[in-house]
């Protein structure tokens, strides 16, 4: 990572990619001899890559980034994505650096400087000669909005590289402040107080409803980064009530504003508008037809595409992220094999030039998932504390509820088999006439903790002492589970609160039903619940667990 000055640009005259005759296809006709770069543009593909495609693009991409992010400019805007990536693969790079030069421009007497102190580049190119092509030869995801990149390159750049700076350096900034070094967590802290404002006021523009593909985007990175999405969600909400509220008078969709998707239903845009509608909890009876929609614009090559293009990877990868987290029918498999083939030979996955680092990453990180179970794959909404329990800090019987109405509406979840166990406390009211409300507070809250540890599951809770333990969809072995943690449950309490207090022992009642009958069957297992009072008044420390056949 250094401040290397930027490289130069080949000489007018100079001959490029696509000068000679016998130019390939995939480039673009904009004149390479020209003030204008030479772009590939998508191709339809039929051809396969073998069984083991993803797991060598998989290979190959987290290769190419992990050694490309040591030598990435530190004012570029995705070094933190690849540096965040890179980490996560083992290797060790500090961050100190970055946020040395961010806080030195942070200081700077230049307002600009201050308020976003990496840079977006120019000309829509790479920030960083690390993962230029070596043909010099970017990438085109929409030809169709070729001439709006010819006419500002630099604001058609900006307009893909400024949410995903957004989100990804908010995140990373918000994370440091957690970091054990005084020194970086309150630099982080600092860098943070000083760019909030701007980032708040760019997306506040998101709300004008007038850029459908850029505005869902800034949405969708957003829901992709927690740290970011906990201090932005007041507009975060904002952007999806505007955009709930258009897609509701049109019949449940997006569409594009501006030519030349004027009127047109974007596959991109309800992708990206669903993965944050079900993150935020927000409008979920919009997900069932948004779902659909983007699943029936899967491409015969297993890529996705918005109208009257060929399919590209950012609205494969958006439409990928809602499917495949939401939708337990999807097969990921074909879209994992168009990825495969659509990588460049060095590693990199491109749309169009200055997002590559944080587009690989995001890729190989979706092509890990994607081999993975789809009940380890669904991801549950994106809960903030205004939205949890005061006393236990998980989600309370609203979230239930809303939850339902998810998984009657869409298909494949309604479809599914889901796990549900209704639990409770025995001895909890003796327990806390003994020993007070505080105290059986905290119990309520250790229990609730321990609960919401459990793999693939969101512990609810229902009311006073009882919860509610929702698998996800296609989940199995919850009860195995519940059953562990019955055996550890008595240690758990007595190191919390001693062998003086005894052992409030927990009593769970568990079925496996289809997603659509989800509210009946808490119904039902609250009944049942009742009778498991009744015959265990007084369970041993582990508790007892009952399975109650649908």
């Amino acid at each position: 990572m250094s401040l290397k000055p930027r490289w130069p640009g080949p000489a007018p005259d100079a001959g490029g990619p696509g000068a000679a005759s016998g130019a390939d296809s995939g480039i673009s006709p904009i004149d390479p001899s020209g003030p204008f770069r030479a772009r590939r543009v998508p191709q339809p593909s039929s051809s396969t890559g073998g069984p083991q495609a993803a797991v060598r693009a998989i290979t190959r991409g987290r290769t190419a980034l992990v050694r490309a992010t040591p030598q990435l400019d530190l004012r570029d805007p995705m070094l933190p994505a690849a540096l965040r990536f890179a980490r996560r693969h083992g290797a060790d790079i500090l961050p100190s650096p970055i946020l040395g030069a961010w806080r030195t421009r942070t200081l700077s007497a230049n307002a600009q400087e201050r308020e976003t102190p990496w840079l977006l580049g120019f000309d829509a190119t790479p920030n960083s000669p690390a993962y230029d092509t070596p043909d010099r030869t970017g990438a085109m995801w929409r030809p169709r909005e070729r001439d709006w990149l010819e006419r500002d390159a630099t604001g058609f750049g900006q307009r893909l590289l400024g949410p995903i700076a957004l989100a990804e350096n908010v995140d990373f900034l918000a994370a440091l402040e957690d970091d054990p070094s005084p020194a970086i967590a309150g630099t982080a802290a600092e860098i943070l107080r000083e760019i909030q404002p701007r980032m708040e006021a760019d997306l506040a523009d998101c709300i004008t409803g007038t850029d459908p593909w850029h505005d869902t985007f800034a949405l969708w990175l957003l829901a992709r980064r927690p740290g970011a999405l906990a201090l932005l969600h007041p507009l975060a909400l904002a952007i999806a009530t505007r955009y709930g509220t258009l897609a509701n008078r049109l019949a449940g969709l997006v569409c594009g504003t501006r030519f030349p998707f004027e009127g047109v239903p974007l596959t991109s845009a309800n992708a990206q508008l669903g993965v944050a509608l079900w993150t935020l909890d927000y409008r979920p009876t919009l997900l069932a037809g948004i779902v659909a929609f983007v699943r029936s614009h899967r491409t015969p090559d297993g890529g996705f595409a918005d109208e009257g293009q060929f399919a590209d990877p950012l609205t494969t990868l958006a439409a990928a992220d809602l499917l495949s987290t939401l939708d337990p029918a999807f097969d990921p498999a074909p879209t994992a094999d168009w990825f495969a083939r659509t990588q460049e030979p060095a590693g990199w996955w491109r749309a169009l030039d200055p997002e590559v680092p944080w587009l690989t990453a995001a890729v190989v990180e979706w092509l890990e998932a994607a081999e993975r179970p789809f009940a380890e794959r669904f991801r549950w909404p994106a809960y903030q504390r205004v939205d949890l329990d005061r006393k236990t800090s998980i989600p309370g019987y609203v979230a239930f509820d809303r939850l339902a109405r998810v998984f009657e509406a869409v298909p494949g979840i309604a479809s599914a088999p889901v796990a549900l166990a209704f639990g409770d406390l025995a001895g909890f009211r003796e327990f806390n006439n003994a020993f007070g409300q505080e105290m059986g507070d905290r119990v309520l809250r250790t229990f609730a903790t321990a609960l919401s540890e459990i793999d693939a599951s969101l512990a609810i809770r229902d009311g006073g002492d009882e919860f509610l333990i929702v698998g996800a969809p296609t989940r199995t072995g919850l009860v195995e589970d519940l059953e562990r943690f019955g055996a550890a449950w008595p240690t758990r309490f007595s190191s919390e609160y001693g062998p003086q207090a005894g052992v409030v022992a927990p009593r769970f009642v568990v079925s496996t039903i289809e997603g659509r009958d989800l509210r009946a069957a808490r119904e039902r297992l609250g009944r049942a619940i009742s009778g498991v009072k009744a015959e265990a008044p007084e369970p041993p420390p582990e508790g007892v667990l009952r399975r109650l056949e649908r």
